[in-house]
């Protein structure tokens, strides 16, 4: 038993709220009933098996009654290891009753039973529980009485699979009894949801299985509540949830192998053919059904005709089954031919259940009969004696693949001539040789047409021939051809007359004979010929069966004959007295004949006389004679006759003419003897069918079947057949003695009426009706008749006129004759109704479909009458199946008319790439009633940059995938339209359509071509432009002006726009390969990709270009080396012989000097891509690549990759063109502008130059000694990696183009020529087409940058400043916004320019600048136009620093001072190496380098030697050896740990900004832009100092300014160092001068002036006695604010024609201004004087004249440059403050203003006062 453990009391432990608290056990009192207090520990419960108790879970009394006592024990088990003490408690109510409570010790393994007793007092519920106790914790069990209850267990849910609707399924489930009673049970459901059994019972805890059915009515899902009803009465329930699914479905059927697609989708028909069958046998074929839905499908199979037809040959032998879900199953097709050539067709319908779907297996079989011939139809034994045998064998063959049973109809035992075998089976293509014996017993001619009957075939006949001689008798020889001459005379009436009467008539010329040798009536006249008429042949059956006994019909009239062809003499029992027969022979010729019997006397049937002649019409009667020979046995035998004319009986009166054949007549002859107390033999046979159906024939026609019986027993069988009292049906034989094994019978229908006949023929055998034989013949007499679809009403759709509208009708054959049908039309509705096929054959029980149209020619409603005629095939129209009959159909259609809408009226192919095709639909509606018939018509119109001429001869650029088509009404059409433009223009498509009318062949169409859509597409080529460009690395000095030039990226985007050609088409990425070293070129858009020159071991020269696709479709590109391009050969296909160029091709490739990343990608439109080159400077000389850059459909580009390495001590100037063009300059200028040729040092060393100016010299001489070319540097010296500004003036007098080719030398390097080439014109002709601008070419270099570099924080808004067209002496200013686009790393900046020269020009402040992260700032850039006319393209580089590797810079330098101090005084004295003062010297120091670029504050004070020290190109680095590397790795390792080398500063990073500006002359500016003028500010200060300039310039021309002309005086090292000694000397001599120094100090302590130009003018005009000095500078700051506006808009001051200085012009200034105002004096003084009476005085009159002396001081004041230039500065700095404030956002600049309106005051005194 189950027992528990238990555990010691423990704290008990809980947790609220986070919080662990341990309470202690409580003790606490309970008080029992019976006055015994307990203490007891309040512990957490616990499971026993948890305490180490085994014990039951609970008690339980069940079945009890009131009264009683019940008692159970709880037996509690020790599980541990040690003793446990175990205390418990009583229960507390009194019904349950224990031990008294004591303290239960339980050892280990140990168990303790407890009782426990229910005294229960009534029927109710009782529950308690006893708790027990131990050390480690507390457990109950729970003790219960129940009363007895209802209760059951049901499923909650029954789910069923997916069900076919109509069909069901099932479910079953299980419902148990958990109560205590036995309860019935009732079942609630709702359809269709079945549960069985629906009412039952179940006892206590026993349990029923239950069936649920789900039928489902329709496709659709079922959920449905089943309610169980228990208890009493069925007052409680529970419920089931029942779910399923229904679903349709669906069958369909073909041919085993074939899937299920190969069903007739009109008809739903599976045809399934069997082919030619053999009667008799059975051939099953098998058809699949196919389920394609997921549910099984019952079906059944429905053979329509089977009750209705006759003639049913198909069966099925499995009618229903079904189908599993989404598979197949096979069932089997019967056909069972009966009748020979006979086209049969039947249907059978497949059904699912619930006839949901329905498919049609149409069986279609034809059968075949043995096909028998034999191997002669003469067997001719010729002339033997009396006495004699002759022999001959006769092949039967069989040419079929089924066997044939045979039975020749003669018997032999009675005949002269004697088969071998008579009956018997032939195997399929068997060949059987058959002995034939011929035995005459009389001297007579012998001949007997035998019938051979195949059975289900028609007969065959063998014609046998023979003589006997005898010594006295010896007739003529009968041979074959007089068998034909007999026929033939037949035919023609002459064997009716004896051979002698013909004789005669021949002789007499009355009769004649033809070409075979047969008589015929001589022709006369007009009479046709009877020999060519062929004789008539009959047909074997009739031949066979017509005899004139068996049927009434014969086939011509019989020269002799019998009364009867059967004698039966029955049973005869006595055998000794046997009366005779008489037998009446009729001769019905016109000459005697002789008959003679062939037997004897001793035979058991004879006849007598045996041998008579009988006159010409005349009877005789014979005595026939039945001798039996014994008792109980039948008898049975064919006597033969032959019958001849006597004057045959001798070959002397024979002419073979004349000669015929004998009659052979037959006569069956039967009797029996047996006994009456014995029965005749228990015939045993079987019969292939005894169910027979006739073909169907016309009335009044017969038609024939065979019946085979086969004796299968030892005794010959008697038959007797019942004749047809119709006389409908007849048979043959009809009665005989049966001896074979085999018998065929042949049964003949000759219906009276068209109906269809039945008929029970009774055969008896022998002679017994027990053994009665019932043949079922069934055969019908057919008269055409169809079967009409929809009760011959046909009815078409409305029909566009002029269209056809088609539909299928279908009849069908309900007779059991093949019928050859023919529509016939009314004359009014030819034109309209048309018919396909018009004439066919419909096989019985087939229904065909003809296919109809109906084309109207109105619109209006028709009604036509076409009419079906049908006949029976192959039936003469006389007779019932083949007289014509005619059933009329009644059709009903409707003419029409309509039109054609698109549903959207413009379609946008948006852009379509030139060469490819994109797709969209066109959606057509047809609103009218009727169907509509269409032609889609296309007009392209092109609107593009290509001549009409060029484009009218493309083809049109749109294909429709139908330009005809038919619309159903009230439909519509979805037409594919794809577009294939093949230029880049635009296209636009008018579609237009035609209602077109196939059907009316005498209009083309209803109506003109009517609008449709149109369609717009745009044909594009793949595009992308270079929007930006950036190089570093050893190419970090060029700008991106001359990076766009050296890269020709201006001629690179022009043709990357342009049309590529069809040679560029011609193969994409992928199959553009060649098996050559050097792939052809199929481009013309050849440039040079320059990478500029470096020396040997610099960095790469690294060249981002930012590629942005620029066109509105998807542009993939790639570049393709030459290795990419070459297709690789197999070993045995390369020479191996390479030119020059593939080798240096192949090395530069191999060593990667020219990398490109990535080498292909793909940009959608508006998306940018950088690609970086790069050239490595590995290897010196000039490496070239042509690369290949092809964009997939669009252009191919061949781009010339060139980079220069240069040896170290090399000096070279990189030329990248041969070739340079100025800028177009107009004739007659009086200054021609300066235009700047740029030379590069790409070496590492300093490289000077010298132009030749020779060839300048030579085209100065041709124009008259004008200065055509100027170049105003000729020579001068060019830094390493930096670019030197040669100045040209190009002054041309004529309006032509002047080339010239200047060599330029290089010291101790290279001579090269560049070919310079400037272009004059004439300005009145030209006009505006010429315009001026500031830039010497124009180049689309941009302003912006695009190309992010790596390690770049701060970024500039432009990187290119256009200062545009300037007059001289003014100034442009410009802003630039420099950025720290860095979120984490502080910068710092400072400006330098590339040229000192330059710092003329340039001002820029701030010059350097810190800027925090993600911080910018505003620098002003002015540019002052000064010199001569010019054009300027200037180069300032920004320094970027960051501040942080700044930073740690520093920190690296302290901590190396720091360790060189201590390694200065720090030294530890070892033995080691005694000599390491002399190898190792002080630490290597290495200074930060000087800047290369200045900042514009020191190039005004620096030269330029020092300004270029920084950038000096470092030394290049040799290439060592491995060996020599790690010998030097090992080295340095070593002098690490003695030497610490100076920390290196950080490498700034620089921004190039570039500026361009053009200076004219102020009157050519004047004249040029005129409206401009007013917009600058000429500063007349700059014209007198470049007029100071140029004066000094000229007194002293030794002196001349080093930026005005180039040093032409060479200075050497040492002339270099003899000045540096003399100028140490003097500046030492002066450093030791007291006088200099003290002439220093004075010039120190010398104050400053403050406004020192005004300042001068105030001293010198006369002291004022009172109030402020005229120039005082408040009063000058007044007249500036009051009449700023006015002095600037009037005062334009001239062109500065003063050529002295500056203090000369202020010295004219103060005299000018003396003698102005001493002349005012005085004439003030002579106006004074001339008043006779003054009117004022003289204080007043001083005071007045102070006044206008002040007045003239603040005019000349206003007019000096000065005051010009300080209203300017006040301006500008205003301007900047403002934009610094909207920079720093105190305000927006962009905000609208507004206005504060305020109130309106009167006018005080103070105000008037001002006012005045």
């Amino acid at each position: 038993m189950p027992t528990s453990m238990m555990q010691v009391s423990q704290p008990v432990t809980h947790s609220l709220g986070g919080q662990t608290i341990k309470q202690a056990p409580e003790l606490k009192s309970v008080k029992k009933s019976g006055g015994i207090n307990i203490e007891i520990v309040e512990r957490s419960i616990c499971k026993p098996e948890e305490l180490g108790i085994e014990v039951v879970e609970k008690i339980v009394w069940q079945g009890w009654e009131p009264g009683r006592e019940y008692t159970k024990n709880i037996v509690l088990k020790n599980v541990k290891v040690k003793t446990q003490k175990i205390k418990y408690n009583v229960p507390s109510t009194r019904f349950f009753t224990t031990l008294y409570p004591k303290q239960i010790v339980l050892s280990a393994g140990t168990s303790f039973s407890l009782p426990v007793t229910f005294r229960p007092l009534e029927k109710s519920v009782y529950d308690d529980k006893i708790t027990f106790h131990t050390k480690e914790g507390t457990f109950e069990i729970p003790i219960k009485a129940v009363l007895p209850k209802y209760d059951i267990e049901v499923p909650t849910r029954v789910s069923f699979d997916m069900c076919a609707a109509k069909d069901f399924i099932e479910a079953t489930f299980v419902v148990a009894n958990s109560g205590d009673l036995e309860t019935e049970l009732e079942w609630q459901v709702g359809q269709p949801f079945t549960i069985e059994p629906e009412v039952t019972k179940l006892g206590p805890r026993e349990s029923k299985m239950f069936k649920a059915t789900f039928k489902p009515d329709s496709a659709t899902g079922y959920e449905a509540v089943a309610v169980c009803k228990y208890g009493q009465e069925g007052e409680l329930s529970k419920t089931t949830t029942l779910v399923g699914i229904g679903k349709y479905p669906h069958i369909i059927v073909s041919s085993v192998g074939k899937p299920s697609t190969t069903l007739n989708k009109a008809t739903l028909e599976a045809v399934i053919e069997f082919g030619p069958t053999a009667v008799g046998t059975t051939v099953q074929k098998m058809v699949e059904l196919h389920n394609l839905s997921p549910v099984r499908a019952p079906y059944k199979v429905e053979h329509p005709s089977a009750l209705s037809r006759i003639d049913t040959v198909f069966t099925c032998p499995k009618m229903q089954g079904i189908v599993p879900p989404m598979s197949s199953v096979k069932i089997p097709i019967s056909y069972s031919p009966n009748m020979v050539d006979v086209v049969s067709v039947d249907y059978f319908n497949v059904i699912a259940i619930g006839k949901i779907s329905k498919s049609v297996i149409k069986c279609v079989g034809s059968s075949k009969g043995p096909e028998v011939q034999l191997g002669a139809r003469i067997v001719n034994f010729l002339q033997i004696d009396v006495g004699d045998v002759a022999t001959r064998t006769i092949d039967l063959i069989n040419n079929s693949d089924i066997d044939a049973e045979y039975q020749f109809m003669i018997d032999c035992n009675e005949s002269v001539f004697k088969f071998e075998q008579t009956a018997g089976t032939l195997k399929a293509h068997e060949k059987r040789t058959l002995i034939l014996k011929f035995i005459p017993q009389h001297p007579i001619n012998y001949y007997r047409r035998v019938a051979c009957v195949i059975h289900n075939k028609g007969p065959l006949f063998l014609d046998l021939l023979g003589t006997c001689h005898s010594e006295l008798v010896k007739p003529a020889v009968l041979q074959s051809k007089h068998l034909d001459n007999y026929r033939t005379h037949i035919e023609r009436g002459f064997s009716v007359f004896p051979p002698e009467q013909l004789n005669e008539l021949r002789q007499q010329g009355r009769l004649e004979l033809d070409d075979a040798g047969a008589l015929m009536a001589p022709v006369i006249g007009t009479v046709e010929n009877p020999a060519e008429h062929p004789l008539h042949q009959f047909a074997p059956m009739d031949e066979y069966f017509n005899d004139g006994f068996h049927s009434e019909v014969i086939n011509f009239v019989p020269h002799v004959s019998l009364d009867v062809n059967v004698l039966d003499f029955g049973n005869c029992q006595n055998l000794r007295v046997i009366e005779d027969k008489i037998l009446n022979l009729t001769n019905h010729t016109k000459g005697k004949v002789t008959v003679q019997w062939i037997g004897g006397p001793e035979k058991t049937f004879s006849v007598t006389p045996e041998v008579i002649d009988i006159p010409p019409l005349k009877s005789c009667a014979f005595q026939v004679k039945f001798k039996p020979n014994a008792p109980n046995q039948f008898f049975g035998c064919e006597l033969e006759c032959y019958v001849f004319y006597k004057s045959l009986r001798d070959y002397k009166l024979v002419e073979s003419t004349t000669h015929c054949p004998p009659w052979c007549i037959t006569l069956s002859c039967t009797g029996h003897t047996f006994m009456p107390n014995n029965e005749t033999f228990l015939p045993k046979y079987t019969m292939d069918s005894d169910n027979l159906v006739f073909p169907a024939v016309n009335a009044k026609e017969s038609t024939y079947r065979t019946i085979l019986m086969t004796n299968t027993g030892t005794t010959p069988i008697l038959f007797d057949v019942e004749k047809d009292p119709s006389k409908i049906f007849s048979i043959k034989p009809a009665k005989a003695l049966m001896k074979g094994q085999r018998q065929i019978y042949v049964v003949k229908i000759s219906p009276s009426e068209v109906k269809t006949y039945k008929h029970k023929m009774k055969m008896r055998l022998n002679d017994n009706n027990k053994y009665d034989k019932e043949l079922k013949l069934v055969g019908s007499a057919e008269a055409p008749l169809v079967l009409l679809d929809t009760q011959g009403e046909m009815f078409f759709k409305p029909t566009c006129i002029g269209t056809s509208s088609k539909r299928t009708y279908s009849i069908k054959n309900v007779s059991r004759i093949p019928l050859r049908y023919e529509w016939k039309m009314r004359f009014a509705d030819k034109n309209l109704l048309s018919v396909y096929p018009e004439s066919g054959i419909i096989q019985p029980n087939e229904s065909q479909s003809q296919l109809w149209s109906f084309v109207p020619k109105q619109e209006q409603k028709y009604l036509m009458k076409p009419a079906l005629v049908v006949w029976g095939q192959g039936f003469s129209s006389t007779s019932s199946g083949g007289k014509k009959k005619q059933f009329d159909v009644r059709a009903v259609g409707e003419g029409s008319i309509g039109d054609i809408k698109a549903e959207e009226g413009y379609i946008d192919f948006s852009d379509v790439i030139v060469g490819s095709s994109a797709s969209k639909h066109i959606t057509l509606f047809n609103n009218s009633i009727c169907s509509l018939h269409y032609r889609l018509s296309i007009d392209q119109t092109l609107d593009g940059p290509y001549p009409d001429e060029m484009t009218r001869s493309d083809m049109i650029g749109l294909e429709l995938d139908r330009m005809e088509g038919i619309i159903p009404a009230r439909s519509r059409q979805v037409i594919s339209a794809m577009v294939r433009p093949v230029r880049r223009v635009t296209y636009q498509f008018a579609i237009s359509y035609q209602l077109v009318t196939p059907e009316d062949k005498d209009s083309v169409s209803t109506q003109e071509p009517q609008h449709l859509c149109h369609i717009l597409a745009t044909g594009v080529f793949p595009t992308m432009s270079i929007t930006d460009a950036r190089c570093f690395g050893s190419a970090v000095g060029i700008s991106k002006k001359q990076l766009w030039s050296l890269f020709s990226l201006d001629s690179l985007n022009v043709c990357l726009d342009n049309d590529p050609s069809a040679r560029e088409l011609m193969y994409s990425v992928q199959t553009r390969h060649s098996h050559q070293r050097r792939p052809p070129v199929y481009t013309r858009a050849i440039m040079d990709f320059n990478f500029s020159a470096a020396p040997l071991g610099s960095e790469p020269c690294i060249v981002s270009l930012m590629f942005e696709n620029t066109g509105t479709v998807a542009t993939e590109w790639a570049f393709l080396f030459p290795s990419d391009l070459h297709m690789e050969l197999e070993y045995w296909a390369e020479t191996g012989e390479f030119d020059e160029d593939e080798l240096h091709e192949m090395k530069v490739m191999d060593n990667n000097l020219f990398t490109i990343e990535p080498k292909k990608g793909q940009l959608q439109p508006g998306e940018c891509g950088t690609v970086t080159f790069q050239y490595r400077h590995t290897m010196a000389g000039t490496d070239r690549l042509p690369v290949l850059l092809k964009l997939a459909r669009g252009r191919e580009i061949l781009l010339n990759f060139i980079g220069v390495t240069v040896e170290p001590e090399r000096r070279y100037i990189h030329f990248p063109s041969s070739k340079h063009m100025f800028t177009p300059v107009p004739v007659g200028e009086k200054i021609s502008p300066k235009q700047v040729y740029e030379l590069y040092n790409g070496g590492a060393v300093p490289v000077r130059y010298q132009f030749d100016l020779t060839p300048m010299e030579l085209i100065k001489q041709e124009n008259f000694d004008q200065p055509i070319f100027e170049c105003l540097n000729p020579v001068g010296e060019i830094p390493p990696g930096r670019t030197l500004n040669i100045e040209w003036r190009f002054s041309p007098i004529e309006a032509k183009t002047y080339m010239v080719d200047v060599p330029i030398h290089v010291h101790n390097g290279d001579t090269a020529i560049v070919t310079f080439t400037g272009v004059g014109y004439d300005k009145r002709i030209m006009g505006d087409t010429m315009p001026l601008t500031d830039q010497q070419d124009l180049t689309g270099v941009p302003g912006v940058q695009s190309v992010p570099v790596p390690g770049q924080l701060a970024f500039l808004s432009q990187e290119r400043l256009s200062f545009g067209n300037l007059p001289l002496f003014c100034r442009g200013r410009r802003m630039v916004f420099i950025t720290n686009r860095s979120k984490t790393r502080p910068v710092s900046f400072e400006w330098h320019v590339t040229c000192p020269s330059d710092s003329q020009y340039l001002s820029i402040a701030p010059v350097r600048g810190y800027l925090n992260p993600g911080e910018g700032k505003m620098c002003r850039v002015i540019f002052i136009a000064c010199g001569q006319p010019s054009f300027y393209d200037l180069d300032l580089v920004c320094e970027v620093t960051d501040q942080v590797e700044y930073g740690n810079y520093q920190n690296r330098l302290k901590e190396w001072d720091d360790e060189r101090l201590r390694q200065k005084y720090e030294f530890t004295i070892t033995e080691d190496d005694l000599d390491a003062d002399k190898r190792v010297g002080s630490p290597e120091i290495t200074d930060r380098p000087l800047s290369r670029l200045k900042t514009m504050e020191e190039c005004r004070r620096s030269t330029e030697s020092a300004d270029l020290a920084r950038y000096r190109t470092l030394p290049p680095i040799s290439k060592l050896s491995p060996d020599e590397e790690k010998q030097e790795g090992e080295r340095v390792r070593r002098k690490e740990d003695v030497l610490w080398e100076k920390p290196e500063p950080p490498t700034p990073f620089l921004l190039h900004l570039g500026l361009t500006a053009r200076t004219h002359d102020i009157r050519a500016f004047q004249t040029n832009f005129a409206d401009d003028y007013k917009k600058f500010y000429v500063d007349r200060c700059l014209s007198e100092r470049e007029a100071q300039m140029d004066q000094s310039t000229q007194s002293a021309p030794a002196h001349q300014h080093e930026t005005k002309r180039p040093d032409l005086i060479p200075c050497l090292q040492s002339e270099s160092d003899v000045i540096g000694s003399v100028m140490a000397n003097v500046l030492r001599g002066l450093l030791d001068d007291t006088s200099f120094h003290s002439s220093v100090l004075k010039v120190m302590k010398d104050p400053i002036p403050i406004f020192a130009q005004i300042g001068e003018r105030r001293i010198l005009d006369a002291p004022q006695e009172s109030g402020s000095p005229p120039g005082s500078p408040v009063e000058m700051t007044t007249d500036m604010v009051t009449e700023e506006t006015s002095e600037r808009a009037t005062s334009l001051p001239a062109t500065p024609t003063s050529v002295s200085s500056t203090a000369s012009s202020k010295k004219k200034t103060k005299s000018k201004t003396g003698s102005v105002s001493s002349g005012r004096s005085k004439t003030s003084g002579t106006g004074a004087s001339k008043t006779s009476t003054p009117r004022f005085s003289k204080a007043e009159v001083m005071k007045v004249k102070q006044e206008e002396e002040q007045l003239k001081q603040k005019q000349d004041l206003k007019k000096l440059p000065e005051f010009g230039n300080a209203v300017e500065g006040i301006i500008e700095n205003t301007l900047l403050n403002v934009l610094s404030e909207a920079l720093e956002g105190e305000f927006n600049i962009t905000s609208r203003p507004r206005f504060i309106a305020l109130p309106k005051r009167n006018g005080t005194g103070s105000s008037k006062g001002l006012k005045s």
